[in-house]
């Protein structure tokens, strides 16, 4: 038996591939659509106007931690978050009566203490 394919089956392939190229992705655009207009679905939806948090710099993370605490500026380093986690500042600052302060910034501009 030999493998023969005529015009006639050929046709109707390329028919059926056309078709489905077309009509496959509709179940996805009338979904994405149907979020769209559906208020409780809407927060699956990414959205591109989306404002995101500003991340703070180093220079601002210890001005903000100069303001707060006063002192000298011993060393300061940023860690970047992992995943989606803005970064973190770790500065330590030299107070008046010689103690040092371990102050870290988050990416949004909150500040944590510790001794």
């Amino acid at each position: 038996m030999a493998c023969y394919i005529s015009i006639m089956s050929m046709k109707k392939i390329c028919y059926w591939v056309l078709l489905g190229t077309f009509i496959a992705p509709w179940p996805i655009v009338t979904t994405t659509a149907y979020a769209e207009n559906n208020p409780s679905r809407q927060r699956f939806l990414a959205n591109p106007g989306a404002r995101v948090a500003p991340q703070v710099s180093l220079q601002q993370a210890i001005n903000i931690a100069l303001s707060e605490n006063g002192g000298r500026v011993l060393s300061a380093k940023s860690k970047n978050g992992q995943g989606q986690r803005p970064p973190r500042h770790h500065i330590r600052l030299l107070l008046d009566g010689g103690r040092v302060l371990n102050v870290v910034v988050d990416g949004s501009g909150r500040v944590q203490k510790s001794r």
